[in-house]
């Protein structure tokens, strides 16, 4: 534990110090925070925040080649806040109809019957 807190803090430092001269290797530091988010969330959902995080900065590339200000930039928020408040509400729909009784739609997604929910299994 020692080790690695102390890899994390000098990390932390370095990459402290980068952004405030405006070092280019200080953006390839990855934040403690986002890595501690990595270990605790999913796979599924660290994925899915890569795979925006992608779109994202390609989105804002091709808005940099074609537009000179960020007024078209926020559309991209509002698309993400989108998709994160539709999964809320389709994981809400999921347990509702889950404590009613009514099992899956479809075991397209499973495909390996591990969950017991497919007629597979």
């Amino acid at each position: 534990m020692l080790i690695f807190g102390a890899t994390a803090a000098i990390l932390a430092t370095a990459k402290i110090r980068g952004s405030a001269k405006r070092a280019y290797w200080a953006a390839y530091i990855p934040s403690g925070v986002a890595f501690a988010i990595g270990f605790l969330n999913t796979p599924s959902f660290s994925i899915a925040r890569l795979i925006g995080g992608f779109i994202e900065w390609k989105y804002r590339q091709h808005l940099a080649k074609t537009h000179s200000n960020d007024a078209k930039a926020i559309r991209i928020i509002i698309l993400a806040s989108g998709f994160v408040l539709g999964e809320g509400v389709a994981s809400i729909v999921g347990l509702v109809l889950k404590m009613l009784g009514i099992g899956f739609a479809s075991c397209w997604g499973c495909g390996s019957g591990i969950c017991s929910a497919c007629p597979r299994a």
